[in-house]
């Protein structure tokens, strides 16, 4: 069964660690803007495929896609509104964007869920 309030929080904790960790990288200036862009880009969708599957254990690659997908739906609608960067126009880089969010997040969750099956038969042992 999927988990709504799961899902809610792992992307509240998404946006939240990207939000925190790209002002620390804007503000101590570590990297050259498209360096950050990238930082900023790995963080939130490893975040996603990490905390996605660990509050739906029951859903977790599904979780992990629809949280991917909602985080690009979120950030084309701010680029869109508030920095008036229109990222809507071109189809296929609206493409390559969702691609490349959902397999960093989906290999992440491949990654993670191995080890949180075995955490959970380790402790009943």
């Amino acid at each position: 069964m999927f988990q709504l309030m799961g899902f809610i929080q792992a992307i509240g904790v998404s946006v939240l660690i990207t939000i925190c960790f790209s002002f620390m990288v804007g503000f101590l200036s570590l990297a050259s803007v498209e360096w950050s862009v990238l930082i900023s880009f790995l963080v939130s969708y490893i975040s996603i495929g990490i905390f996605a599957p660990l509050w739906n254990r029951k859903t977790p690659y599904f979780a992990t896609f629809l949280g991917s997908i909602t985080i690009v739906v979120i950030n084309f609608i701010f680029s869109t509104i508030i920095l008036r960067i229109p990222v809507l126009v071109d189809p296929l880089q609206v493409n390559q964007n969702l691609t490349a969010s959902v397999a960093v997040s989906l290999s992440t969750a491949l990654l993670v869920i191995p080890i949180l099956k075995r955490n959970e038969r380790n402790s009943y042992d």
